[in-house]
């Protein structure tokens, strides 16, 4: 990852007092009347990288969008949904996953990340893709917000739920706008994955793959409580954030 692409990226999403505010909300004062749920969580994010490889990234008609990957790229593009590719011609270029068709384009066992990995990697060279803007999207037209949107599997937590997490409270984040801040403990179910089932919730960090939350062990045998927030001074601020 370039540090100054980053940099970039970084300072352009969010206007500073804007985004520092979106996470200044106060714990929910009676968790003990709100509805909990145990729960446990995976982190995932946006992949950074540049335009090359032999590998297209194609719409879900077939047709090329004109970008490229080698075999590790595409298939860690494929893991996390979304892609900055830096393009030198167009700038920074954000695809979104789309559909999956009937031809695999590469065998992601060939790159030494996923060959031997116990996710169903075989599937990922099927993921077919579409520009998108920001961080890319989650469902139901919910835009990806980081350290703020989920995926979550919608039998258990309905999409448009917002979650209280005690054990995140006071976890230190770095915003898009520069500063450093501790989180307010709130996240937005605004997004879903194939891997994402039953109690499994997965955090989205944005461009941050440091693993910056240490409530998230990627481990079902590790759960914590979260409560079902119903305040809508917190929900109404929350969900425009992802529109």
């Amino acid at each position: 990852m370039r540090p100054l692409f980053l940099l970039i990226i970084l300072f352009g999403f969010f206007h500073s007092s804007a985004q520092t505010d979106s996470f200044n909300f106060d714990s929910p004062q009676n968790l003990e009347s709100l509805e909990d749920i145990s729960i446990w969580a995976t982190e995932y994010y946006v992949h950074v990288t540049t335009s090359s490889g032999d590998i297209p990234y194609l719409t879900p008609e077939g047709d090329t969008l004109g970008y490229f990957s080698d075999t590790c790229d595409f298939c860690t593009a494929c893991l996390e949904g979304t892609v900055f590719l830096e393009d030198s011609i167009n700038g920074r270029v954000v695809l979104n996953y789309a559909a999956r068709a009937n031809e695999s384009l590469v065998n992601c066992r060939k790159c030494a990340l996923y060959n031997t990995s116990n996710l169903h990697v075989e599937s990922w060279g099927s993921v077919r893709w579409k520009v998108s803007s920001g961080y890319g999207e989650g469902v139901q037209g919910y835009q990806l917000v980081p350290y703020r949107t989920i995926a979550v599997d919608p039998s258990v937590i309905p999409y448009g739920t917002i979650l209280f997490i005690p054990d995140a409270v006071g976890s230190r984040i770095l915003l898009p706008n520069g500063d450093s801040i501790e989180h307010d403990g709130y996240f937005f179910a605004g997004d879903t994955g194939g891997a994402i089932k039953g109690n499994h919730i997965d955090v989205f960090t944005g461009t941050d793959n440091s693993h910056p939350f240490a409530f998230v062990r990627s481990n079902s045998r590790h759960t914590y409580s979260a409560y079902i927030v119903i305040d809508s001074g917190v929900i109404r601020p929350i969900r425009n954030l992802h529109r």
